[in-house]
């Protein structure tokens, strides 16, 4: 065959296969939407996200302006690019909204984007999501909060039951995967969530990246993300403001209902003014590995917490962190078994007995607290280490620790070392160690 007519077909082939390739955009303009602050544009934003699932995959942009919309869900091989100048605003205006909860399967709407049971899904871009929180969903939370704060738990338990207290008012979450394989979060930014920001849930391989997320210390139950049920995660160069636990792992409260959290990586971020990076407190399926590696906290309540309880738990380990920084964090590192809805940084009753009970299918097993290359100062309580007579927290160690607090590390019902740690205390002793507390350092 002539070199030159195979070349043509060569390239002609190649050119064909390009164009069946590249990436279909669709744009809800095409289906009536206008970004004008004015308009409700969830039919047009989920027609451009069918119209680009019927072509096998494709990328849904929204260009510079204010798009409102009530709930959206994505869809397998579909990317939502919310680019710079964009802002996606949640509005309830239709009230398709459903309130989300941790104990219930997921369903739809229960978050303002939401993907379940799809493959290769991303949110991406430099844009805003804007839940509309302040407006929409704290108020009431807030004022329930209030009561139940005041000792009138009933108008918690009356109109939520089987809720936990410490969950707060359910409300729709912001972002959700469920059943979501290849995944993918990036360059957004986050604010005024009606509850939890990110979660996601029951999800394989998924990536948060370059993401902010900002909400006021005083908005109820606004963790920054949540990590259910999930694995292969990886979290990072992350900026959180929020009014809960910057991230949380969980996996749920029943056992055998869920599989466990494991494979989660968070690195390179910087966590502001929340309750810091959370191990539970809904542990009932298990945590496996977690690593925590160069992130920065600033003025939240704690760094490193592992919190669980024997109605909660289940096997929890290993957490390897290092590198860490900590300015005006209450207790950098703390790791409890008898977690009941409070940090339990309440003084040195920490070191005092607890009650024995029967170790049950819920009883939680916290093994292989590895932490190293941290320095936090003007801390409250240095560490506190509180496990239970049933199931002491196995396995510490710590090393390269330089921590300025008030008080000095709490340990009861744990064992384990350091070595070159320095604690630098106000008043008392750098550890004081209550029944069953091994922890040997140097």
């Amino acid at each position: 065959m002539n070199k030159s007519l195979l070349a043509l077909m060569c390239c002609g082939a190649f050119s064909s296969f390009t164009a069946q390739a590249a990436p279909s955009h669709c744009i809800p303009e095409d289906f009536g939407g206008k970004a004008d602050a004015k308009t409700l544009n969830t039919h047009a934003i989920q027609q451009a996200i069918q119209q680009c699932s019927q072509r096998g995959g494709g990328t849904v942009v929204l260009s510079p302006g204010v798009w409102l919309s009530g709930p959206i869900q994505l869809q397998s091989n579909i990317t939502l690019e919310v680019g710079k100048g964009a802002t996606l605003k949640a509005s309830n205006a239709e009230g398709k909204f459903v309130a989300a909860f941790i104990g219930q399967p997921a369903r739809v709407n229960e978050a303002f984007i939401f993907a379940s049971q799809a493959q290769n899904v991303a949110i991406i871009g430099s844009g805003t999501l804007d839940g509309d929180g302040e407006k929409s969903w704290w108020p009431e939370a807030l004022q329930i909060r209030a009561q139940v704060r005041s000792g009138n738990t009933k108008a918690f338990t009356d109109r939520f039951p089987g809720v936990p207290l410490a969950n707060g008012a359910p409300r729709p979450w912001f972002v959700e995967f469920n059943q979501v394989t290849n995944g993918k979060i990036e360059q957004l930014h986050l604010t005024n969530s009606p509850m939890w920001n990110i979660v996601i849930r029951n999800s394989d391989k998924i990536a948060v990246h370059q993401v902010s997320i900002s909400n006021p210390t005083t908005s109820p139950n606004t963790d920054g993300l949540d990590i259910v049920s999930s694995r292969n995660v990886t979290v990072s160069k992350m900026d959180i403001h929020t009014g809960d636990d910057n991230i949380a792992i969980k996996s749920g409260l029943v056992p055998g209902t869920a599989a466990p959290s494991q494979d989660i990586a968070i690195r390179d971020s910087i966590m502001r003014d929340g309750h810091g990076i959370s191990v539970g407190s809904e542990t009932a399926n298990g945590i496996g590995r977690v690593t925590v590696s160069h992130v920065t906290f600033l003025n939240t309540e704690n760094g490193i917490r592992i919190k669980s309880a024997r109605d909660r738990g289940n096997t929890i380990g290993p957490l390897v962190a290092d590198h860490l920084t900590m300015t005006n964090v209450a207790t950098p590192i703390l790791i409890t078994n008898s977690y009941s809805g409070q940090s339990g940084a309440q003084g040195n009753t920490l070191i005092s007995a607890i009650e024995n009970a029967a170790v049950t299918p819920s009883t939680p097993k916290i093994s292989g607290v590895n932490i190293s290359g941290l320095t936090a100062t003007n801390a409250n309580h240095a560490m506190i280490f509180s496990g239970l007579p049933e199931s002491v927290v196995q396995n510490v160690s710590l090393k390269n620790i330089d921590i300025a607090a008030k008080y000095g590390i709490q340990a009861r019902y744990v064992n384990g070392q350091g070595q070159d740690v320095q604690i630098k205390t106000q008043y008392g002793a750098a550890v004081e160690q209550g029944p069953q507390a091994t922890l040997k350092l140097n």
